[in-house]
């Protein structure tokens, strides 16, 4: 007969979906022919993948679907899934269980889109995060070196000197480099380090290659600011950026680009995670890992050598 079917253009009959056939553990068969009529109702209208994930909301519904039976709540989509509904079920039947957050979220996942009335709030829409700013290559660091060298006033030169060093020298931006006074700068055996404050309070090693601008910026200071003149203006370090001069067709002084230039030449250095993470005052890898594609390839011989543990 399916043949015939075919052979006429007769469509054959479409088997029924996976949550048809399910048949859960642990529900009393005396609820059960209660409850899957609305499952069905929410399998269809859903029309779930039979993955993981859909087996788990088919699962977590018909468990909410028992529990209004036995509380008295009429298996209505509406009421069933109001979020009033969900959040009691949630903190009641589920209370103690290692799954309750898991199925909580699956059922707030489904709620929405199983009613119409229900007051579900809609989902504020994701704000795209700003990635990291590009560094500076070699040779635009060298020219910006440079143009902070040949500003035209002794101030201004102080000032870029300062944004420069301190950022490609330690990773300090706007929160930080404005505030940094020659107290701040701690010269030892160890080398040179920038205590800076909030929002991170810490001690910050200086890259090697800037120890002595730094230093001789420090020690050229006294007891001010090393970009200039103290400021209690929030906008500080910006308003120093917009004051600098640049040539025709040369890169542009950007503290976040001077950050994004430190960060990069510690992990071509190989410094730990852990260790950066703190000095930079980053709460998490995120902005790390948006430069890795500035980071050169190591040559394969070494890449080698690390990935085996050997040094």
């Amino acid at each position: 007969m399916g043949e015939v079917r075919a052979l006429c253009g007769e469509p054959s009959a479409r088997p029924d979906p996976w949550w048809h056939e399910y048949r859960p553990q642990g529900v009393d068969p005396a609820v059960w022919p209660v409850v899957r009529p609305f499952l069905l109702e929410c399998g269809d209208k859903l029309d779930l993948p039979k993955s993981s994930g859909g087996v788990h909301a088919v699962r977590v519904l018909t468990r909410l679907a028992e529990w209004c039976v036995r509380e008295g709540i009429p298996l209505d989509v509406e009421l069933v899934l109001d979020p009033a509904t969900v959040e009691r079920f949630a903190s009641v039947a589920l209370a103690g269980q290692r799954s309750r957050a898991t199925d909580r979220s699956a059922l707030r996942r489904v709620g929405p889109r199983l009613t119409e009335r229900a007051p579900w709030e809609a989902r504020p829409e994701a704000i795209p995060r700003n990635g990291a700013a590009p560094p500076y290559s070699r040779s635009e660091l060298a020219a910006l070196w440079a143009a902070a060298k040949n500003q035209p006033t002794r101030g201004r030169q102080r000032a870029a000197r300062a944004i420069v060093a301190l950022g490609a020298g330690a990773g300090l931006d706007g929160r930080w480099v404005a505030r940094v006074t020659a107290a701040d700068v701690i010269a030892d055996v160890h080398g040179v380090g920038v205590q800076v404050g909030e929002p991170q309070p810490r001690l910050v090693p200086v890259l090697v290659e800037w120890h002595d601008e730094v230093r001789g910026l420090a020690d050229a200071t006294g007891t001010g600011c090393l970009v200039g003149p103290s400021s209690t203006s929030r906008n500080r370090a910006s308003a120093l950026v917009s004051w600098l001069i640049v040539g025709h067709g040369q890169p542009k002084f950007s503290m976040s680009r001077l950050r994004s230039t430190w960060l990069v030449r510690h992990l071509e250095l190989g410094t730990r995670l852990p260790e950066l993470t703190h000095a930079a005052g980053l709460a998490d890898t995120r902005v790390l890992s948006d430069l890795l594609d500035h980071v050169p390839p190591m040559p394969t011989v070494d890449a080698l050598r690390a990935l085996q543990g050997r040094r």
